[in-house]
C-alpha cells in the first residue's frame, strides 16, 4: 500500500449540531492514500475529549464505500483532556465490487452525554486499477462440412475498464479463421460475446469426419496475462449422408413404377384396342352383308323381265352362271362386353396447412429460492416455450440483490450456456451479438449450488431474466 498525504478536503473535523455542546477533536493522520486491490491500507483517526466530563464516543462510516472500509474499535471512553485513536482498514477485493478510482469517505463521532451533535471527518481512498480477464468458448467443438461458427465469451473480472484483443490461431494451416471484433473494450465485472468464424481449406465430398483444433488468444492491453482457450472444427463430406439412400429408395421407385406399368396398365390398353378393333370388322361384315343382300334382289328382278319379254332362261342341261343367289348374312359376332377404363381418382387432398405464426417478442425471469449446501449440487428451475415454438434469446440480465455466494449456471437443455460465481455481481447483464437458440421441447432453466446465502435468511435468490423473440 502507497501512503499520500494531501490537503483535506474538509477541515479536520467537521461538526453537525451545537459547537458549545459537543466537546470532542477529531482528526485523520492521512486523509488521502491509495490502496492495491487485493492488499490492505490503513490510517489513524484520533478522537480528543475536550470536555469535562468522562464520555463515550461512537464511531461510524458515512458514505457509500462498501464493506472494504471498516473502522476498529467502533467506541472509545475517554476521559476529559485525553485521546484515543481508531483504526481506518481499506481491504479492497481483486474483483468489480471496488471499481478503480478515487473513493470519498467520511467517518462520523457521537457523544454519549451529547446525541444530538456529532462530529464528521472526511478522507479520500484511491483504488489502483487491477485487470484480469477470463475466455471461453461457448460450445468449443462444432460440426460442419463449410464453416463453424463459434461464440467467445471474455469476462472482465478486474476493477477497471479493459481492451482486449482477441487473436485466431491454427497450428496446422488448416482453417481459415476470422471474427467481426478483433479488438473489445470491456467493462469490469461484466462479459463480452464475440462472433467466431472457421471454415476449412479444403473440402471433401465423402469420407470419414477430420478434426481440425485452432486456438483462440485474448491479450489485454496492459496489465495482465493472456488466456488462450482452445476449439474444434469437426468437418463433414459435402454430400449429405442421406443423399445415397434417398437415390437407391428413387431408383427402386422408378422400376417398381416400370414393372406396374407392364404388368397391369399396359395389358389393359392392349384389351380396349383390341376389341375396338373387332366392333369395327364386325361393322364392316354387316354392310357386305347389306350389299350381297341387295345385289340378289336386282338379279331377280332381272329374270322376271327376260319372262316378259319372251326371253328362254337357260336349260337345265346347261351350264349355268353362277346364281347370284342370296346369301345369308354373316353372323357377326355379337359386341362383347367392353371392360372398363381404369379411371383415375383424384387423390384426396389433405387439410390445409396452418400458416405459422410470426416471430413475437418474448420477456421472461426465472426466479430460485435455492437451499444452502456443502456437497456441490445444484438445484434446477426452468422455463419451457409454448408447443411447438423455438426461444432465440439475445439478452440476459442476472441479479443477486443479498449478496449470496456459490454459483449459477444457464442452460438449455442439457448444455451449460453461462457459468458464473455469485459473489462476482450484484447486477450484471449479457448482450449477444448471435441469439442463443432453444428449438422446440428444449427448456431453457437456471441452476444453483449455493453455498452462503446472504445474511438474515437461509436460501440463495438469484434470478436471470431472459429477452428474445418466440420464434
Amino acid at each position: 500500500m502507497t501512503l499520500g498525504v494531501s490537503p483535506p478536503m474538509l477541515p479536520a473535523g467537521l461538526r453537525c449540531g451545537d459547537p458549545d455542546r459537543m466537546a470532542a477533536t477529531v482528526t485523520l493522520s492521512a486523509p488521502s492514500l491509495t490502496v492495491v486491490p487485493g492488499e490492505t491500507g490503513s490510517c489513524e483517526l484520533a478522537v480528543t475529549n475536550t470536555g469535562r466530563l468522562v464520555d463515550q464516543f461512537g464511531l461510524g462510516l458515512v458514505g457509500t464505500t462498501g464493506e472494504w472500509v471498516t473502522v476498529e474499535p467502533t467506541s472509545m471512553n475517554l476521559m476529559p483532556g485525553t485521546t484515543g485513536t481508531a483504526t481506518v482498514r481499506f481491504a479492497p477485493p481483486k474483483s468489480a465490487v471496488a471499481p478503480a478510482g478515487r473513493h470519498e469517505f467520511g467517518i462520523k463521532v457521537r457523544s454519549r452525554e451529547d446525541p444530538e451533535d456529532s462530529v464528521v471527518t472526511e478522507g479520500a481512498v484511491e483504488v489502483a486499477p487491477y485487470r484480469e480477464i477470463a475466455a471461453e468458448l461457448v460450445l468449443g467443438k462444432r460440426r460442419a462440412s463449410r464453416r463453424a461458427k463459434f461464440r467467445l465469451a471474455v469476462d472482465n473480472l478486474g476493477n477497471a475498464e479493459t481492451v482486449v484483443t482477441i487473436g485466431l490461431r491454427d497450428p496446422e494451416d488448416d482453417l481459415r479463421l476470422g471474427t467481426a471484433h478483433p479488438v473489445i473494450t470491456t467493462a469490469p465485472g461484466t462479459a463480452t460475446v464475440v462472433k467466431l468464424t472457421a471454415a476449412p481449406h479444403r473440402r471433401f465430398w465423402r469420407g470419414q469426419s477430420k478434426m481440425l483444433p485452432f486456438e483462440v488468444v485474448a491479450s489485454p492491453a496492459e496489465g495482465a496475462e493472456p488466456v488462450t482457450t482452445t476449439g474444434v472444427v469437426q468437418q463433414e463430406q459435402l454430400m449429405p449422408k442421406w443423399l445415397l439412400p434417398a437415390l437407391a429408395a428413387a431408383v427402386v421407385l422408378v422400376v417398381a413404377a416400370i414393372g406396374a406399368w407392364y404388368a397391369l396398365l399396359k395389358p389393359a390398353v392392349q384389351s380396349v384396342a383390341t376389341e375396338q378393333s373387332r366392333q369395327q370388322v364386325a361393322q364392316a361384315e354387316s354392310a357386305a352383308a347389306k350389299a350381297s343382300t341387295e345385289a340378289s334382289k336386282a338379279g331377280a328382278a332381272a329374270t322376271v323381265a327376260q319372262q316378259a319379254a319372251g326371253v328362254t332362261s337357260p336349260s337345265a342341261s346347261e351350264p349355268t352362271s353362277p346364281a347370284l343367289t342370296p346369301s345369308a348374312p354373316a353372323k357377326s359376332p355379337g359386341p362383347s362386353s367392353t371392360p372398363g377404363q381404369p379411371k383415375a381418382s383424384a387423390k384426396p387432398s389433405g387439410p390445409a396447412k396452418t400458416p405459422a405464426p410470426a416471430p413475437a417478442p418474448l420477456s421472461f425471469r426465472i426466479a430460485t429460492q435455492a437451499k444452502a449446501v456443502t456437497n456441490g449440487s445444484f438445484q434446477p428451475f426452468t422455463y419451457a416455450a409454448p408447443a411447438g415454438r423455438t426461444i432465440r434469446i439475445s439478452d440476459l440480465v442476472l441479479q443477486n440483490p443479498r449478496g449470496d455466494t456459490g454459483i449459477l449456471r444457464v442452460l438449455i437443455g442439457s448444455n451449460v450456456v453461462l457459468e458464473t460465481g455469485l459473489a462476482n455481481f450484484r447486477d450484471l447483464d449479457y448482450h449477444y451479438l448471435e441469439a442463443l437458440t432453444a428449438a422446440p421441447g428444449q427448456p431453457v432453466g437456471v441452476s444453483v449450488n449455493c453455498t452462503a446465502p446472504g445474511a438474515g435468511f437461509d436460501h440463495c435468490t438469484p434470478s436471470v431474466s431472459f429477452s428474445g423473440q418466440l420464434a
